[in-house]
């Protein structure tokens, strides 16, 4: 850990898909007290509401200078855009998703180089303009460093840049190159990566919740005791607003926790229903009524997000009773200027209101409307879920029986993160698994947050994990007619050989001590007169690959050693060691028996 142990306050950052926000810990309170945590729950929209973190939305001038972030970001472009006055601006939100790679929207070439991961990657804000993704990405973090550090000195706090750990959340089931994007923005926004590191986001409130251990049970009255005791083994339901972390875990002798599986998870979160809504009201007032409603009225469509955000925290599997969602009457008087001509004339014609064809349409038996309200039936509301809610559900189902195979016992479910607020999903997750206990902390919206302090702190909270994909490099080796594809026949220094091999390095599913874990590998040059020793490392989703061009292999980088003694043709042998760190793979290559090394380690981002 060097500098970061002597660092007098850990700050941990939480970069969410929808929400945002820090906390922190000094070092000589967190000795005396684990849950002695601030964060500054106070993010205020400006119209009465107060949340605990702000939304993840920023707002670039029309010299791409960062003009706002979060509730201001978002007040600000609604008034540029009613004044007619937001050309040049750049106006981005949720964007966080980008750096989720789900492997079958990937297939298509085209689809694959639009979305690489890599410092060229491009964002396109709201009015669909370009802006690398690294710049929109590090000013966000900046802001978040920068607003945390305002406050200590307006709270008289004293800090050198040397006396922070910073700590960056992202979902454990991100890709390797998306983890050292992060990596990456942090450095752009200021933050010394000798004093960084990062936090897997499930395994933050799985530490949380342990060292907290007063949680409450869903289901019963008031707060009880839950102790994490060793051997108990638990699964952690990560719902945040982009996506669903899902890990299992045994609490060890120690109290330290033991990851079971490798996580998994997927983009099923609280956005994902908000997406069903939109599409919902697209449907109810029409495509062209819709989309000329979102130009013509931004700061409308706001208050609707919002009320439709407290109405999701409120939605029950059990509700019998329709909900009243009030909407801005910009939004009726939208609908009826849009009707134009053809219900004019049906007004005219039969006496009808334009409203009155709203009233008449596909969904009049599921949505009424009353004084620029809508009612809906409770079997629409839960619609908006069921995508999301039947994913997640089937997920953990799958993942329980693997586990039960493998004779496991897990006998509770963690719910944490914002989504899990809502109750409709709580009870879903209760009724589907009945036989197990679930539980979800108090202030389950900051369970990752103040987890990833306690993770800045120790570390080693976490002892081992399991290695989620397959790592290894390229070699070459005899060709053999027999079992070798004749594309990969090649001849070096006058040998038939066969490239595109996979040495695998780690398995997929092999336990791993964190931060203690070293692969080693020796392999030769590729010809006797090589002056250099280029390194290809490779990851695959499948256990055993056999060759780097197979279906579900990526390469992550290339290391280069110089190996200048061709004297020694290919007796010269490179050494490569594959270090798991604490949430970080390194690789480094080097020419054994010399001080000869690849002068940077291992890093996931390709140009």
């Amino acid at each position: 850990m060097g500098r970061k142990q002597n660092a007098l306050v850990v700050v941990a950052i939480d970069f969410g898909t929808t929400y945002s926000g820090y906390a922190y810990s000094f070092r000589d309170e967190y000795k005396k007290d684990h849950t002695k945590i601030y964060s500054n729950e106070n993010w205020q929209s400006g119209d009465g509401l107060i949340t605990a973190k702000a939304p993840t939305a920023i707002l670039f001038d029309e010299d791409g200078k960062l003009d706002s972030f979060g509730y201001d970001a978002e007040r600000t472009y609604s008034e540029l855009l009613e004044g007619g006055d937001a050309e040049g601006y750049s106006y981005f939100s949720r964007f966080k998703m980008k750096l989720f790679q789900d492997e079958s929207a990937l297939q298509h070439p085209i689809s694959r180089r639009k979305n690489k991961i890599s410092r060229d990657l491009i964002l396109e804000d709201v009015t669909g303009k370009g802006m690398k993704a690294l710049k929109v990405f590090s000013e966000s973090i900046r802001f978040l460093k920068e607003h945390f550090l305002k406050s200590c000195k307006v709270a008289n706090f004293k800090l050198n840049e040397g006396d922070i750990h910073w700590v960056l959340t992202v979902p454990a089931i991100w890709k390797d190159n998306a983890k050292q994007f992060m990596r990456e923005a942090a450095k752009e926004a200021g933050i010394n990566e000798d004093l960084l590191t990062l936090a897997y986001e499930p395994e933050a409130a799985a530490i949380y919740c342990k060292e907290a251990t007063v949680q409450r049970k869903e289901g019963t009255e008031g707060c009880s005791l839950q102790s994490f005791e060793p051997g108990h083994q638990f699964l952690v339901l990560d719902c945040g607003g982009g996506t669903i972390d899902v890990t299992t875990y045994e609490v060890q002798n120690d109290s330290v926790l033991k990851e079971l599986s490798e996580p998994s998870g997927g983009p099923w979160g609280g956005t994902f229903v908000d997406l069903e809504y939109e599409c919902f009201l697209k449907d109810l007032f029409g495509k062209d009524v819709w989309e000329t409603y979102i130009k013509e009225c931004p700061e409308d469509i706001l208050e609707i997000k919002r009320k439709f955000e407290a109405k999701k925290r409120g939605t029950k599997e059990s509700q019998r009773t329709k909900t009243t969602i009030p909407y801005p009457a910009s939004l009726f008087r939208t609908y009826s200027t849009a009707c134009d001509i053809l219900l004019v004339m049906s007004t005219l014609l039969h006496g009808q209101h334009p409203m009155e064809d709203l009233k008449k349409s596909v969904h009049s038996k599921t949505v009424t409307v009353s004084n620029e309200k809508l009612r809906y039936e409770p079997k629409i509301i839960k619609q908006f879920f069921e995508k999301s809610i039947e994913s997640i559900i089937s997920h953990v189902r799958d993942l329980l029986a693997t586990s039960k195979r493998q004779r496991r016992h897990i006998d509770s479910i963690l719910m944490v993160g914002g989504f899990s607020d809502s109750p409709i999903l709580v009870e879903r997750v209760k009724r589907e698994f009945s036989n197990l206990v679930i539980i979800s902390p108090q202030d389950a919206v900051l369970a990752v947050l103040k987890g990833a302090v306690m993770f800045g702190h120790n570390p080693e909270l976490i002892s081992e994990r399991i290695c989620p994909r397959t790592y290894g490099i390229t070699v070459n080796m005899p060709y053999d007619d027999r079992r070798h594809p004749a594309k990969l026949k090649c001849l070096i220094e006058g040998r038939v050989m066969c490239s595109d091999i996979f040495r695998t390095i780690a398995k997929k599913g092999d336990p791993l001590t964190v931060g203690k874990t070293t692969y080693t590998m020796l392999c030769s040059p590729t010809r006797s007169t090589d002056t250099e020793a280029t390194v290809e490392v490779y990851q695959s989703e499948n256990v055993n690959p056999i060759y780097t061009i197979d279906k579900g292999v990526s390469r992550l980088g290339i290391l280069t050693v110089p190996i200048p003694d061709v004297e020694r043709g290919k007796s010269r042998r490179i050494k490569v060691e594959m270090h798991f760190g604490y949430t970080e793979l390194e690789v480094t290559a080097s020419e054994e028996d010399t001080n000869r090394k690849a002068e940077a380690t291992f890093e996931c981002l390709m140009k």
